[in-house]
């Protein structure tokens, strides 16, 4: 996935698995902040990336949620263990898979399209 992407689903799984609110994500391979703004009520997400000028939505729920990406950028699958502060998925336009874990405010991303791991700060 590409790396707006990336920081997209880093901020999400971050958001969900920590409950930090915060409105931007450091990228710490771009060695930037990515500003956002939105809600996460129940099991609907809608969230205006200031980097791409568009909203990225999602509903679900019991950790199971399909976020959908409004500039035709495609949508993905994210699953969510709290217990294990985890987080899986699948970009559907590219095919490929993701992974990932929280600790604290640190999130750490592998992402199977360029097989390396990312890193972001909520």
């Amino acid at each position: 996935m590409d790396a707006a992407t990336r920081a997209l689903v880093a901020f999400i799984a971050g958001r969900l698995i920590t409950g930090v609110e915060t409105w931007a994500v450091t990228d710490h391979d771009r060695k930037r902040k990515v500003f956002l703004d939105g809600s996460f009520e129940g099991g609907e997400i809608k969230i205006y990336s200031h980097e791409r000028h568009n909203y990225i939505s999602g509903v679900g729920e019991d950790g199971r949620y399909v976020l959908f990406q409004h500039d035709g950028a495609g949508g993905c699958t994210l699953t969510i263990d709290l217990d294990q502060a985890a987080f899986t998925g699948h970009q559907q336009q590219s095919g490929f898979h993701f992974f990932g874990n929280v600790c604290n405010r640190t999130v750490r991303l592998y992402d199977y399209h360029d097989t390396r791991w990312h890193f972001y700060t909520l």
